[in-house]
């Protein structure tokens, strides 16, 4: 357990969407349970999380709205309800703005994380669904489902400053933390798209079927990534652009999410209704952790112990 500021202490903590029961797990990461269930709204999908804010932003894709817990206490603050359907959610790194994907209308809401309120409209391409941003907060990536390829948004114009072809149907997105490198994973493709984000130059890795979600390892130099129906998680060392392993999950792994405290990985499973736990070392499954009906967990949901 670490001692945060004012005196109190805490772990990671892990929120999981069940879009079955729309509810939100709330997993331990120090002790691998579930703490708490909180009800959200209809068919949740996307999450984010604010450690400075003490916020995790729940996206209600049937339901047209946003819930958001406090995350000091685990309770619901409120359900705002927004245009459109929400899936794919971003905190800024400043934790100023929250980035919300609206899947069917191609926008990018820019919603003030305190206060709810909708400061801008941004256009995106087709079907806008997983977002990363630059560790500067000035460039926003999107990936268009349905159009096969990345937007490049200047946040500071709100403008598209360029598009990347990419695989079929790209999904969920991460960036290397210097930002020098985005993760693409195209569903349809059964591939990973690795851009350089100076040159926009791209290499392609194959995984396994239906892939879904991707994230980096602790010390940055693997690449893991949830395949849908091979109920399993790629392993990409960097180093070599190459398969190294494939770990054995839960049914239909979909969002994955590091934990920097332990370096360990988190896998929502959402035909098995749990959360897959990988030793971030030894690259071997440690724990399955029973939570909701059909948990997905698209986004970053993991809440570090150390706000930054």
């Amino acid at each position: 357990m670490i001692v945060g500021y004012a005196g109190m202490s805490f772990a990671s903590s892990a929120y999981i969407t069940n879009q079955g029961d729309n509810t939100v797990s709330v997993i331990d990461t120090e002790t691998n349970q579930v703490i708490s269930t909180i009800k959200v709204g209809l068919k949740p999908v996307g999450v984010a999380v604010s450690a400075i804010s003490h916020r995790a932003y729940i996206s209600n894709v049937d339901g047209q709205s946003i819930s958001v817990i406090d995350t000091l206490n685990n309770k619901l603050i409120n359900t705002y309800p927004i245009k459109g359907s929400p899936v794919g959610l971003l905190v800024s790194p400043d934790h100023k703005t929250l980035y919300v994907a609206d899947w069917t209308e191609d926008r990018i809401y820019m919603l003030d994380a305190l206060s709810m309120k909708t400061q801008a409209e941004i256009k995106s391409v087709k079907a806008p669904a997983g977002m990363a941003i630059s560790p500067n907060g000035k460039k926003l990536y999107i990936a268009n489902r349905d159009s096969n390829d990345i937007s490049v948004i200047d946040t500071a114009n709100r403008q598209i400053s360029q598009r990347i072809p990419v695989g079929k149907h790209p999904f969920g997105l991460a960036l290397s933390k210097n930002g020098a490198e985005l993760y693409v994973v195209n569903v349809f493709s059964n591939s990973v798209s690795i851009v350089n984000t100076t040159n926009f130059t791209t290499e392609n890795i194959r995984v396994g079927e239906h892939p879904y979600c991707v994230t980096l390892s602790k010390d940055g130099l693997f690449l893991y990534v949830t395949n849908t129906q091979d109920d399993n998680v790629s392993v990409i060392g960097l180093a070599k652009k190459q398969n190294i392993a494939t770990i054995k999950v839960g049914e239909v792994p979909e969002g994955i999410s590091l934990d920097e405290q332990s370096g360990n990985i988190y896998v929502a499973n959402w035909a098995s209704n749990q959360v897959s736990v990988i030793n971030g070392q030894s690259q071997k499954l440690i724990t399955q952790i029973k939570t909701g009906d059909k948990s997905r967990a698209f986004g970053q949901f993991i809440l570090p112990s150390n706000p930054k």
